[in-house]
């Protein structure tokens, strides 16, 4: 009798955390979308300095080469 009342005990607690877990992702959820309602979402995309994406360092050069060879891609080489 102990035991069965132990397992209602542990089962009601999972039901309130997982009640509770729902209610906490609902209303994130809904700060989430009033938010965007709101105007603050206006991720545009862009960089915030385009022009030194331009031209890139022999540092950025040489790790893009390492990652298109890991990649299974070899460019020529020049010479």
């Amino acid at each position: 009798m102990a035991q069965a009342m132990d397992i209602l005990l542990i089962l009601a607690v999972m039901i309130a955390i997982s009640g509770y877990l729902v209610w906490t992702i609902l209303n994130i959820r809904q700060r989430r979308l009033k938010f965007a309602a709101d105007g603050g979402d206006q991720y545009k995309g862009e960089a915030k300095e385009p022009e030194a994406l331009m031209k890139p360092d022999e540092e950025a050069l040489e790790q893009m080469g390492e990652l298109l060879e890991q990649a299974g891609l070899s460019l020529p080489e020049e010479g």
